[in-house]
């Protein structure tokens, strides 16, 4: 491969992952917002019902959005859905700011979820499909560096934000809130990314898939995916057997999906299942509760967010080297250790007559470490695997269709854990929330031992149907 390929190469592959940054931000900006509109003085007078509905509302739209997905790329095309998705998070990021109604705040925080599932599964789909398989992993792994970034963003833009104007209450430019600006700060990457969006080539599968040959194989060339574009382009047409992806292409008669889509579907689910996003997006209630109180506790995230982006680094370091299932393996392990360790440290706590957990102070830091070195592992693991995995372990038939329904099971579990925190932490404290969070992360050791296969250095083209951890 030449230097001019290695270069647009990457400079494709960075641009496609933008769509990463803003998922990563979008999910994570609302962490500063979550106390002053869910107050009354400034915001909605919000039960905890209404609360796990605002924050988990984008999960469900990101499910929606990504089984929409799969096949709207295969009609229109990978780059046109990449426009539309920054279309929908820019439209969210003003709106949601302006929200003067809980149902207005419910509906726009909808309509960016959709562009959160478009941009989860168009992204690893769109790089797997124009990487060279020896640097597919290295690639795919923009796409959990950029959400990480996208989350570091969200955190340092609400933290200058209140350092700026006071706090989340207070009123800030034209009149406004400073917790509407932290919503409305996503408008800038969203429209940038649709801008670079126009830039990108078009998938190469996708052009076999409507007959433009020709067109494939001079990208493939641009990009340098392959030594022998001819070649490629031959296998690609076979491996679509000779007609469009289809929806339908992901059922099974015997088992109702085919055995890796349901493999898949548990893998996306079962990760959101274990909590890593309440560490996000609740990370500045969750500290207020124990007792980091005032700017250190918007600002602990950030610093979290910086720790798991080098984390995401060294993961990109080590994927194409060590393989995908032993970083799944050793991230599973590791977060269930963390996990129980922060449900034993949150037991030791006492209820005020308020209802805050208070914790002994040597206590306090080690479940905020605890807590905390889950979503640090996640980062350098779980985190890194997953959209790489998802974005190369189907066959070409289902691809994007597989992994839209996968991604849509994934914001399901996002959608069920946000929602249902602020009520579990109620009834059963923090202890007894992150011990079942423990539980999901020992199905996760099973399910990768039993049936996750390893992907790296197979071509997409010789991808199965069929499960297993050979």
């Amino acid at each position: 491969m030449s230097s001019n390929q290695t270069r647009r190469l990457w400079g494709v592959a960075i641009a496609a992952a933008l769509g990463g940054f803003l998922f990563g931000f979008d999910v994570a900006v609302i962490n500063g917002a979550i106390a002053a509109f869910t107050g009354a003085e400034v915001g909605f007078g919000l039960t905890p019902w209404q609360t796990g509905l605002v924050v988990s509302i984008v999960s469900l739209g990101a499910a929606i959005g990504a089984w929409f997905a799969g096949p709207a790329s295969n009609r229109f095309g990978r780059v046109r859905v990449m426009v539309f998705a920054s279309i929908l998070y820019s439209i969210s990021a003003l709106m949601s700011g302006l929200s003067f109604s809980l149902t207005a705040l419910v509906l726009w925080r909808l309509l960016g979820g959709f562009g959160v599932g478009i941009s989860a599964v168009i992204g690893p789909a769109y790089i797997a499909e124009v990487a060279p398989a020896e640097k597919r992993g290295r690639l795919g792994t923009l796409q959990q560096l950029a959400i990480a970034f996208g989350i570091f963003g969200a955190f340092i833009s609400n933290y200058i934000l209140v350092q700026v104007t006071g706090s989340a209450e207070s009123v800030a430019w034209f009149g406004l809130h400073t917790w509407r600006w932290m919503f409305m700060s996503e408008l800038l990457p969203a429209v940038l990314y649709g801008i670079m969006a126009l830039t990108l080539p078009e998938s190469p599968r996708y052009l076999v898939s409507i007959g433009k040959t020709e067109e494939a194989q001079k990208i493939i060339v641009e990009v340098g995916a392959d030594a022998h574009p001819a070649e490629r382009i031959k296998e690609i047409r076979a491996s679509l057997s000779e007609h469009r992806p289809r929806v339908s292409d992901l059922f099974d008669k015997k088992f109702g999906l085919k055995p890796i889509v349901w493999i898949a579907v548990a893998f996306g689910f079962l990760i959101q299942m274990a909590g890593i996003n309440n560490i996000l997006l609740y990370a500045t209630d969750l500290w207020s509760t124990v007792g980091f109180t005032g700017n250190i506790s918007v600002f602990i995230p950030v610093v979290t967010s910086v720790i798991g982006i080098g984390m995401t680094v060294f993961g990109m370091s080590v994927i194409d080297k060590v393989g995908r299932r032993p970083l799944l393996l050793w991230g599973a392990i590791g977060m269930f250790i963390f996990m129980v360790a922060a449900a034993i440290a949150f037991a030791q706590g006492t209820l005020t007559p308020e209802g805050n957990l208070q914790l002994p102070m040597a206590w306090a830091y080690f479940a905020l470490i605890a807590a905390h070195m889950v979503y640090i592992v996640f980062c350098g693991t779980w985190g890194v695997v997953l959209w790489v995995f998802l974005g190369e372990v189907f066959p070409n038939q289902i691809r994007t269709a597989g992994l839209g329904l996968a991604t849509a099971a994934n914001w399901i579990g996002g959608m069920l854990v946000t929602f249902l925190f602020p009520v579990l932490k109620g009834a059963f404290g923090l202890s007894g929330t992150y011990l079942s969070y423990a539980v999901v992360g020992a199905i996760l050791i099973w399910l990768v031992v039993k049936f996750i296969p390893e992907t790296r250095g197979v071509e997409l083209e010789d991808m199965s149907y069929e499960v297993g951890s050979k």
